[in-house]
């Protein structure tokens, strides 16, 4: 997940691909009531087959799909698309704005020039925290039904503070 903002656009979020395919399969598999091949999945979703595959190996591992062999197999949800959280379908693919490892990263393993008097890591982690809040607030359930009015939700952001240079 990748965090920008523009003057023209104002604050904008990206997600991976995997991340928006593992969103939409969780929620196709919901919407099924029961389980999905990749075929299926593929056909529904018009994604190749061998990238539904790795999207599933992942949210399998991350204990939100299980999948039975055979003839009749498929994959479906480990538990009621109420109780798996959007914030969990993300996390599967291991995505975070800010980390411990963050610094070290963008500094190819090096220490960072600002290590001890950083201003950025607590925007980074603030940041990190609200979206995934807002998407602890969501259930697979929630998009499946379409119940929850994501807009007025989103419009409450405005009361965040705004980054000087960096208007919504």
């Amino acid at each position: 997940m990748y965090w920008c903002c523009s003057e023209s656009r104002g604050p904008w979020v990206r997600i991976s691909k995997h991340e928006e395919f593992g969103l939409r399969l969780v929620t196709s598999i919901a919407r099924s009531g029961g389980q999905l091949n990749i075929r299926e999945l593929a056909e529904q979703e018009g994604i190749a087959e061998a990238t539904i595959a790795k999207v599933v190996a992942r949210l399998r591992k991350a204990g939100l799909l299980v999948a039975e062999r055979g003839r009749n197999g498929g994959y479906s949800l480990t538990r009621a698309a109420d109780s798996i959280t959007l914030a969990q379908v993300v996390g599967a693919f291991g995505t975070q704005i800010y980390d411990e490892a963050f610094c070290g990263r963008m500094n190819s393993g090096e220490s960072c020039a600002h290590d001890a008097s950083c201003g950025l890591r607590p925007v980074w982690n603030g940041l990190g925290q609200v979206i995934g809040n807002f998407l602890d607030g969501y259930t697979v359930g929630d998009i499946v039904r379409s119940t929850r009015p994501v807009r007025s939700e989103v419009a409450g952001a405005n009361s965040l503070p705004v980054v000087k240079g960096c208007s919504g």
